[in-house]
């Protein structure tokens, strides 16, 4: 798709510069048509890199913008806006991570002061192009979240369901009348440590726990992290497996909470 990219802007751009003429809105080329040819391949060419490379790409099409505005006049069309507006939105959204977005927001800082004529101009390009980088920005957090929730999400159907298949054997052993290998001994919890165990247990969040014991939530957490600690458990999925393990809460048995 890059290189489809790539090579649209690039004909389109070749074409502003050879024959004007069959491009709408597109006046007379005044530049040195063989300056322009190769400073605007550069500036074109590149984008087929714009996903691996993204700052590298911009670095280069910014540079060639530059340095064709001092060699020569550049044409008016739209095609080499469009290639450079790509650029920005890529070296943003493809970043990978703070500092490279950070670094191409600065390149193209430098390279709208180098371009801008005049200081309306500057503030245009300015607006223009920093509008491309934001996008891709905004773009890049948006997908990081999405990815993130969807790590999430696979975290938690793997703990569900090793929980599950801990809960069954626990259900199976009692069943058999097999003593419940208990993680730790209960008897270390304190009362409201017991009455947040079963909470837990029974599908509780911490703020379902808090206004069922007007506490606070952050008190909840306090015990949770008490509770996790005394038993040697690492998290809230081996907390229930402990309460069902040793008979503190069993699956036929009514939430018992105030």
């Amino acid at each position: 798709m890059d290189i489809v990219v790539a090579a649209a802007l690039t004909l389109a751009t070749q074409i502003e510069i050879w024959a004007p003429a069959l491009v709408p809105g597109v006046g007379e080329v005044t530049g040195s048509r063989p300056v322009l040819s190769v400073t605007t391949l550069a500036m074109t060419l590149p984008l087929a890199l714009r996903r691996t490379a993204p700052v590298a790409v911009l670095v280069v099409v910014f540079g060639a913008a530059v340095l064709q505005s001092m060699l020569t006049t550049p044409t008016e069309g739209l095609a080499t806006l469009a290639a450079m507006l790509v650029a920005a939105y890529s070296s943003s959204a493809f970043a990978g991570g703070a500092r490279s977005a950070a670094v191409s927001a600065a390149t193209i800082l430098v390279a709208v002061a180098l371009l801008a004529k005049a200081e309306g101009d500057g503030a245009f390009m300015a607006i223009v192009y920093g509008s491309a980088w934001l996008t891709g920005f905004v773009v890049a957090q948006r997908s990081g979240q999405l990815q993130r929730v969807a790590g999430d999400n696979r975290d938690l159907e793997q703990r569900l369901a090793e929980a599950t298949l801990l809960l069954g054997e626990a259900e199976r052993r009692r069943a058999a009348g097999a003593p419940p290998p208990a993680p730790s001994d209960l008897a270390a919890l304190t009362g409201r440590e017991l009455e947040i165990t079963r909470a837990i247990a029974t599908g509780m969040s911490n703020a379902e726990i808090a206004g069922a014991l007007v506490i606070s939530e952050w008190t909840v957490k306090t015990h949770v992290a008490s509770i996790l600690r005394k038993l040697g458990l690492r998290d809230r999925t081996q907390v229930v497996v402990a309460a069902y393990e040793s008979g503190l809460v069993r699956p036929d048995a009514p939430p018992d909470m105030p």
